[in-house]
């Protein structure tokens, strides 16, 4: 008899687990329920597509029917999955375009039900001209609106990855954007130098940034959201998009007695199992393990998301793979700079108690007499005992991103500053100077440390 996966959720990891899983085991009946019309579609490129970069059809990877013939694995969209029976290995699903509640029984589970936008908690949320930017109905529904109702004047609410690339969205649209922000500067998170950098840049590119304003009240009129409301100001509003983070939706997950963790996502072993016993999760809504501070994290990126799909569809198909952990490598363009972080800041390393050294060195991201040469700056973060490279961030208008990704292989395998130092890297005058900004700030941080 052949053994029946269900998968639980679209997007980035249920289409990878229900994927690998047809891989591993051919002969295995995989069914993914999703109960929207789209099953796997790129929610990263949103901001682009709405910006006019990204034609529309470029954003979905697979339909139904494609998943179906290229990957043997049959998907259901518009079918909710309700209910979790762990001790009856069945599900209890809603087909959203009958109405109708049937079981499901499977040998294997795998839940990828992803994440939540956060709200405000204002009244006004749901106004006409209020968006997230969650999922692929979110981009449609918000470049339709920009397309058809001209707005003016957009408030952003957040001024992390999301609330950013919207920004330089709607700025490239003609719109006066203001950016409300929780904290004094935006990216909470990253190196203070990192940080007002990007905030010149916003600035620089017209975006009104006003940090430690969250919205206190939202002005509804005709079905409207026309102002935001904050202890800094009141700002007019013709849309208003809310990128205040998300959150692991979890909830089918609880009521079937799965163990949560401390940040409210799915508790998964390297494997991807959970506490109910052939039941796998994978995605946004798991939390991780940070390889570098040996902590849990919730860390919601596609990257991940996929990784974790491909483990948990391998395990339930009858493989023994295991997904070890992450330690965040995360990057954004503002305008034109781009920005990067790889493992642990400085303020969190200290909180993991690392005795933290920190250098940050300036360099050419080609040699400085080409053509197109950009300034490159390197931020590096490490510990004095045992001279781990413990994470680090980037900014430049070009070759930051690859960069950190060079140093992310590091940080991931435990090098120490020492060994980055002699890292043998690659130069051509047009594309790397002879002493890459990675190296000299590895010279200038292991320096740093020898003089303590």
């Amino acid at each position: 008899m052949p053994r029946r996966i269900l998968v639980v959720g679209g997007v980035a990891a249920g289409p990878s687990a229900a994927s690998k899983a047809a891989r591993v085991d051919p002969g295995a009946e995989v069914i993914l329920f999703e109960r929207g019309p789209h099953i796997s579609y790129g929610i990263c490129e949103l901001p682009y597509y709405i910006a006019g970069d990204v034609p529309e059809k470029a954003l979905v990877a697979y339909t139904p029917a494609q998943l179906k013939q290229a990957k043997r694995v049959e998907a259901r969209t518009l079918h909710c999955v309700e209910e979790i029976l762990p001790r009856e290995r069945s599900i209890r699903v809603r087909d959203l375009k009958t109405n109708t509640v049937h079981t499901e029984r499977y040998q294997k589970l795998i839940l990828a039900t992803g994440s939540s936008p956060r709200t405000l908690g204002l009244a006004g949320e749901d106004a006409a001209n209020v968006f997230h930017v969650k999922s692929l109905e979110n981009g449609l529904h918000i470049k339709s609106f920009v397309d058809a109702e001209r707005p003016s004047r957009a408030v952003i609410v957040g001024g992390g990855y999301i609330g950013i690339e919207m920004a330089d969205a709607l700025r490239s649209r003609g719109l006066d954007v203001t950016l409300l922000h929780q904290y004094e500067l935006p990216l909470s998170g990253l190196e203070l130098l990192t940080r007002q950098e990007v905030l010149k840049v916003l600035i620089a590119n017209g975006v009104r940034f006003v940090g430690e304003a969250p919205p206190v009240r939202l002005l509804v009129d005709g079905g409207r959201v026309r102002r935001v409301d904050t202890a800094k100001g009141n700002y007019d509003a013709d849309l208003l998009i809310l990128a205040v983070g998300v959150q692991p939706q979890t909830g089918l997950a609880k009521r079937a007695g799965i163990m949560l963790g401390e940040f409210g996502g799915i508790v998964v072993n390297p494997q991807q199992q959970t506490s109910a016993t052939d039941v796998f999760a994978a995605g946004d809504c798991c939390e991780v393990k940070n390889l570098v501070s040996n902590r849990k994290m919730y860390l919601p990126l596609a990257t991940l998301a996929s990784k974790q799909g491909w483990v948990a569809g391998e395990n339930a198909a009858g493989g023994h793979t295991r997904f070890p952990g992450a330690i965040r490598a995360t990057a954004v363009r503002a305008f034109k700079l781009e920005v990067a972080q790889v493992g642990l800041g400085s303020e969190e390393a200290k909180l993991a108690r690392f005795d933290v050294a920190v250098e940050t060195v300036t360099g050419s991201s080609r040699v400085a007499v080409m053509p197109g040469s950009k300034k490159v700056t390197v931020t590096l973060i490490a510990d004095r005992r045992s001279r781990r490279l413990l994470g680090a961030n980037l900014f430049g208008e070009e070759g930051a991103v690859l960069r950190a990704n060079t140093i992310a292989v590091g940080v991931q395998h435990g090098m120490t500053v020492d060994d980055m130092q002699q890292w043998d890297l690659a130069y051509s005058p047009p594309f790397t100077p002879l002493w890459d900004p990675v190296l000299i700030a590895a010279n200038a941080l292991q320096k740093k440390m020898y003089r303590k």
